[in-house]
């Protein structure tokens, strides 16, 4: 389960989706920065492409998601100094050395927003650690964040896409939907924002083993147009 310190401070702007043509000039160029200075907290950051006042409303965003990512570093050494056993270090060292990291990836194909996956990864002891995969959307029109609310309108459009993914992930053993409710798409849902669709994205657990890790499952837009 992610904890509540995982949540991202980013909020989502409401925005209707519009297709609008982007030149090769307005193209943006991503480099990567480091939460302060924390080689293991990447994300992205934009430099070129899209006009100035666009990218200054990408990067404050992008930059809120970094401020996130470091108190959630500082929660994280914080809770290893006080649950440390020194008996326990010493016999087992390795579930002692607790961890964060975040990483990104330019993501999605549709040339009229510009999609990110962050995703970060904390270890607090136990078998495994636990992460969390975001899809972030900008529009490159206006520079403000996409949400999911702003392309499935309405819980009937919702409600399609459950059983498209339903549909098609039901006979596959890789992942645990035997029912219709197994699948849940809501406003709080991750997604990517692709040129002919969404990719909706699930967490650890939610349909599949902690092995397969966090599915994207593609959906056509004439499912829920």
């Amino acid at each position: 389960m992610k904890k509540a310190w995982l949540i991202p401070i980013l909020s989502a702007t409401l925005l209707v989706p519009t297709t609008f043509s982007v030149d090769a000039a307005t193209k943006p160029t991503v480099i990567t920065k480091y939460a302060n200075n924390k080689k293991d907290l990447k994300y992205p950051y934009v430099t070129k492409g899209p006009s100035t006042n666009v990218r200054k409303t990408i990067n404050k965003q992008l930059t809120d998601f970094s401020r996130s990512f470091y108190q959630t570093y500082l929660n994280v050494e914080s809770l290893q100094k006080e649950e440390a056993d020194p008996d326990s270090c010493r016999d087992y060292p390795s579930m002692c050395n607790y961890t964060y990291s975040t990483s990104y990836k330019v993501t999605g194909n549709n040339s009229a927003y510009l999609t990110f996956t962050l995703s970060d990864y904390a270890y607090t002891g136990g078998a495994h650690g636990m992460g969390y995969k975001y899809g972030v959307n900008y529009s490159l029109k206006t520079g403000k964040e996409v949400p999911i609310s702003s392309v499935l309108k309405s819980e009937t459009k919702m409600k399609k896409v459950e059983k498209y993914i339903y549909n098609k992930l039901k006979n596959n053993e890789d992942y645990f939907v035997d029912r219709l409710s197994d699948v849940d798409v809501s406003k709080k849902t991750e997604y990517l924002m692709m040129k002919d669709g969404i990719k909706v994205i699930f967490q650890s657990y939610e349909i599949a083993s902690y092995a397969v890790g966090q599915p994207e499952i593609f959906v056509p837009k004439n499912v829920f147009q």
